[in-house]
């Protein structure tokens, strides 16, 4: 029997401490509903945008039938601009020049409308799995798995003792994966290098092999990536001798030549994908042999729909490399992972001091145990 779509809303959760928007698709029976979201303002303002198209395009259509994807949405919202156009280093909307250009904010016009498609991506998964009364992740596989490998995503007080004592105590908690974030760059000089030296080393030697550790190169407040290859170089001959599984992120998401430069000058692994709006913007990363570990995430690059056409991806053409969702929220990358053997997807992020806020309008939060984070049970 069809379950045919009746309304598509940007609606606002709000109580006296938090305000979020999220995309609510609801059903011709006018009680079932899917959300996705939340929304950052740029992504909420492109989903106001995209809103008359959608409900053009969507509106009596059957949620159960799986066509209506994020690649189908953006085929109607923008019928002459193909996605495809990433691989070729030019921006689908704009039909500007990407590659090697620095970001001035963490999202772009075109990924902000990237975003929103996502969301409403996730809303149609939400509803499939309401109306089947199963989590997605069992719609997507009947051998799903119900708890997860978490690591430990942490931002650096500055005060080297003071976290040095915290990784230790998120050990004893079952942290043994912790990432974390390095807050200096080119711009501190030697001794910003030194800090990040410093607080590296200090994690290996006061944890020893015990626990698997992961660098993020994000920076302060100065913007997501204000890294150079000279500064790359030295912090990554500096984490070398102390293997960490990953470096993530160390320049502007199309800064494809800084990765080249990087690459040939280090064996650790490189992690990347978080900002990349579709299968076609990382594709030149994976085709190059850029990276190791993908992680293209649901709520950015095209909801769980695209995600999965990059999953096929990575197992038909790139059997070695992993995929680790970044761990901006939890619902839709958690789905995901639980869905795809261990290899491909051995663990998920949980930022264990923004997802709180996050999680904030969720009818149940998950939070990690032991260093497992349950998948949630309710359907959707």
């Amino acid at each position: 029997m069809a379950a045919l779509i009746e309304r598509i809303n940007l609606i606002q959760f709000r109580d006296s401490d938090h305000a979020q928007h999220y995309v609510q698709i609801e059903l011709d029976d006018r009680e079932t509903r899917g959300y996705g979201g939340p929304l950052y303002p740029g992504q909420r303002d492109a989903l106001r945008q995209l809103l008359p198209a959608l409900r053009r395009s969507l509106c009596g259509r059957d949620v159960l039938d799986r066509h209506y994807s994020f690649q189908w949405l953006w085929q109607q919202c923008f019928p002459e601009k193909p996605l495809a156009t990433f691989e070729r280093g030019l921006d689908p909307l704009t039909g500007c020049e990407i590659w090697n250009q620095r970001r001035p904010s963490r999202h772009t016009a075109t990924g902000n409308m990237v975003c929103a498609l996502s969301a409403v991506d996730n809303a149609l998964w939400d509803l499939r799995g309401i109306l089947d009364d199963k989590p997605v992740a069992a719609l997507l596989s009947p051998s799903f798995r119900k708890e997860l490998p978490a690591y430990l995503s942490t931002v650096p007080s500055g005060d080297l003792s003071k976290d040095l004592d915290l990784a230790e105590a998120l050990y004893e908690q079952g942290g043994d994966r912790q990432k974390w974030f390095f807050r200096w760059g080119p711009a501190d000089g030697p001794e910003g290098l030194h800090k990040t030296a410093s607080l590296a080393e200090g994690l290996r030697t006061r944890l020893g092999d015990k626990v698997t550790l992961m660098f993020d190169f994000a920076v302060g407040q100065r913007g997501r990536a204000d890294w150079d290859i000279p500064f790359a170089r030295e912090v990554a001959s500096i984490l070398e001798p102390l293997e960490p599984l990953w470096l993530e992120e160390p320049f502007s998401p199309e800064e494809i030549d800084c990765y080249r430069a990087l690459r040939e000058a280090t064996s650790i692994p490189i992690a990347t994908g978080e900002h990349s709006y579709s299968r076609w913007h990382i594709l030149p990363f994976l085709k190059e042999g850029l990276i190791d570990i993908v992680q293209c995430d649901p709520e950015w690059c095209g909801g769980i729909s695209e995600v999965l056409s990059i999953l096929d991806i990575l197992q038909k053409q790139f059997p070695d490399k992993i995929y680790c969702p970044h761990g901006h929220h939890v619902l839709a990358s958690s789905q995901l992972v639980a869905a795809h053997s261990p290899e491909l997807c051995p663990m998920v992020e949980h930022g264990w001091r923004w997802l709180p806020a996050i999680q904030h309008f969720q009818t149940a939060t998950v939070e990690p145990e032991n260093g497992y984070r349950p998948l949630p049970a309710t359907p959707g």
